[in-house]
């Protein structure tokens, strides 16, 4: 890394970003139907037609084994009123996203199809834990899927514009057997939260997935919507458990010591989550290849 400073790191990134390109028009549009409440299935229905190749990915999954619904399902009205407004932004912004950033770029540490499966795994498991208490927390389950998809969006960023220097952090975490998230602080200066911020500003993203990417590591900074992004760290944790890891044998991140108190989640359901999970984690692999398809 020579003798490049964290701040000269720093404004790399930041005028880095600023060159990225903004989401394309039928996402932004797309997150504002679904968080807009004098809008409909139609609404949506009608702006993801006018893109054919949203229109073959949003068919395609409503037809997998990833969702199970019994019936065939041919148009995209169907698809959104059977699977949901909050599913439909889900995959929108993961194909957006996939897109700007490309997934084809591997090295012994970070490997962008391997990011992808991790964060797939966290989604399902940030899922999972909130149908698992949906009568105690108001939450959807296919925002809280959202929000793990998205939650480590700024590791892309730091894979992207700080190449070498974030691969040096990869390693230093692999020969140290510490977090990347340590790694990051102590290497860079900078963590992947922090760049995910930034790049959640430049998007305008909603409010509930800026503080899942941000604050996932930290969800007692997380503010009104702590227990979101609670769902959202305790699903990153389990999807470590699990081996479902950026490399083989990456030490994962720590446990905040209120999560599972403030989630009312004792061992027993703890474990049955885990199962759950473990069971789904062959359907990353379809919910990834369905969204970043080129059709």
């Amino acid at each position: 890394m020579g003798d490049v400073t964290q701040s000269e790191r720093y404004n790399r990134v930041v005028e880095n970003i600023d060159q990225l390109p903004s989401l394309p028009a039928v996402v932004t549009r797309l997150i504002e139907i679904v968080n807009s409440p004098d809008t409909s299935a139609d609404d949506a229905a009608g702006l993801i037609e006018k893109d054919p190749a949203l229109t073959s990915k949003m068919l395609r999954l409503a037809n997998s084994a990833f969702y199970g619904i019994p019936r065939t399902i041919s148009s995209v009205s169907s698809a959104v009123v059977i699977l949901g407004f909050n599913t439909i932004k889900s995959l929108v912004l993961s194909a957006s996203v996939m897109k700007i950033f490309g997934n084809d770029m591997q090295s012994e540490n970070f490997d962008r199809k391997q990011f992808w499966r991790h964060s797939i795994v966290c989604a399902l498991a940030a899922r999972t834990i909130v149908r698992s208490f949906m009568n105690i927390r108001m939450m959807d389950p296919e925002s809280a899927f959202c929000a793990g998809i998205l939650h480590d969006i700024g590791k892309l960023v730091f894979d992207q514009y700080l190449h070498d220097d974030y691969h040096a952090a990869c390693r230093y975490a692999a020969e140290n057997n510490v977090s990347l998230l340590d790694a990051e602080s102590q290497v860079l200066g900078i963590t992947h939260a922090e760049l995910g911020r930034m790049l959640a500003d430049k998007w305008a993203l909603p409010i509930e997935l800026e503080a899942s990417i941000v604050s996932h590591h930290a969800p007692d900074t997380a503010g009104k919507i702590i227990d979101l992004v609670t769902v959202v760290h305790v699903a990153d944790i389990i999807t470590h458990h699990l081996n479902v890891d950026l490399w083989e044998g990456e030490t994962g991140p720590r446990e905040w010591a209120r999560s599972r108190t403030l989630l009312k989640m004792d061992d027993a359901i703890y474990r049955r989550i885990v199962e759950t999970v473990e069971n789904e984690i062959d359907k990353s692999n379809e919910f990834f290849s369905i969204v970043n398809s080129g059709d």
